[in-house]
C-alpha cells in the first residue's frame, strides 16, 4: 500500500480531527484579518472567560444537540433563529460572549453576525463541543442561568470599585462553577478582592487548607475572618450579613428596634 493510500485511510478514519483542524485554521485566519474578525479561543481559554470574565456562552446547535449535553449556563439560540432573536443579546454588546457549536463552523458564522451588529467582545471556541469534550471539560443537560450582562461603564466622576475595610481573599480553581458563583457575587457588589488560583500551585493549596481546614474550593476570607465556601457566603448574603462583614454598611445597633412607619 502506498504512502498516499495509507494517509488517505488515516484521514478517512479520523475525519473529525481533520475537520476540527481545518476549522481552527480557518478561524485563525478570521482572527488575523478583517474588521469583522472573530477571536478564536481554545476550550481551556473559554473556561477562563467564563470563570473570570463572566462570559455569556451562546450555543447555536440544534435543540437535539443542545439537550444531549452543553456548557453549563449556556444560552441556546440555534443558528437559524439568531437573526430573529439577536435582540435578546443586545444587553451583552460590551460583555464577553463565547459562541459554540459542534465543531466551530456554525458558531463562527454566528460570531461574525454579532460582530457585524456591533458586539465588541465576541469569541468562538475552535473545535466546538468536540474540542470541549476532548479536553474533558464538564457538560450538563440542565437548563442554566446565563450571567447578567455587564452594567454600562461608569461615566467620569461615577463611583469606581469600592475598597472594603478588610481585604477579601478567594482561593479558587479555574473550572469550578462554585468559584464562578462566589466571584459573581463579589463582582456584583463592585468591590476589590484578591483571587488566588491553586490549580497548579501546591504551596497556595497547602496555605488554603491550613487556614480553612478544607480542601474544596472556593474558600473565602474577609480579613482574618473565615467566611467559608460559596454556599456559606450566599447564606450570609441572604441574612443581610455579608455587606456588614465586607464593610459596605454599618452593623445594626445591638438593642435597636424597628421604628414604626410614619403614616
Amino acid at each position: 500500500m502506498s504512502v498516499m493510500q495509507e494517509f488517505g485511510n488515516f484521514v478517512s478514519g479520523n475525519w473529525e480531527l481533520f475537520l476540527a483542524l481545518a476549522i481552527i485554521l480557518f478561524l485563525l485566519a478570521r482572527t488575523w484579518f478583517g474588521p469583522s474578525a472573530v477571536v478564536m479561543v481554545l476550550a481551556s481559554e473559554a473556561v477562563q472567560l467564563i470563570n473570570h470574565k463572566n462570559a455569556l456562552v451562546v450555543d447555536v446547535r440544534t435543540e437535539k444537540e443542545y439537550k444531549e449535553g452543553h456548557v453549563m449556563n449556556a444560552l441556546h439560540i440555534p443558528l437559524g433563529m439568531l437573526d430573529d432573536r439577536i435582540q435578546e443579546l443586545q444587553a451583552y454588546k460590551n460583555h464577553a460572549v463565547v459562541m459554540v457549536c459542534r465543531s466551530g463552523a456554525r458558531s463562527a458564522q454566528a460570531a461574525t453576525k454579532l460582530k457585524k451588529q456591533g458586539f465588541t467582545n465576541v469569541h468562538n471556541i475552535g473545535g466546538g463541543m468536540l474540542a470541549w469534550e476532548r479536553t474533558n471539560l464538564p457538560t450538563t443537560t440542565k437548563d442554566g442561568k446565563p450571567p447578567k450582562p455587564e452594567p454600562e461603564k461608569n461615566e467620569p466622576g461615577d463611583a469606581e470599585t469600592s475598597e472594603t475595610k478588610n481585604p477579601v481573599l478567594v482561593y479558587c480553581t479555574r473550572e469550578s462553577p462554585f468559584c464562578t458563583r462566589a466571584i459573581e457575587l463579589l463582582e456584583a457588589k463592585n468591590i476589590s478582592f484578591e483571587e488566588i488560583l491553586i490549580d497548579e500551585d501546591t504551596e497556595k493549596r497547602s496555605e488554603m487548607e491550613a487556614r480553612s481546614g478544607q480542601a474544596s474550593v472556593p474558600q473565602i476570607f474577609v480579613g482574618d475572618v473565615y467566611v467559608g465556601d460559596c454556599d456559606d457566603m450566599y447564606v450570609l448574603e441572604d441574612k443581610g450579613e455579608l455587606d456588614v462583614l465586607l464593610g459596605l454598611q454599618d452593623a445594626p445597633a445591638a438593642n435597636s428596634k424597628p421604628q414604626d412607619s410614619v403614616a
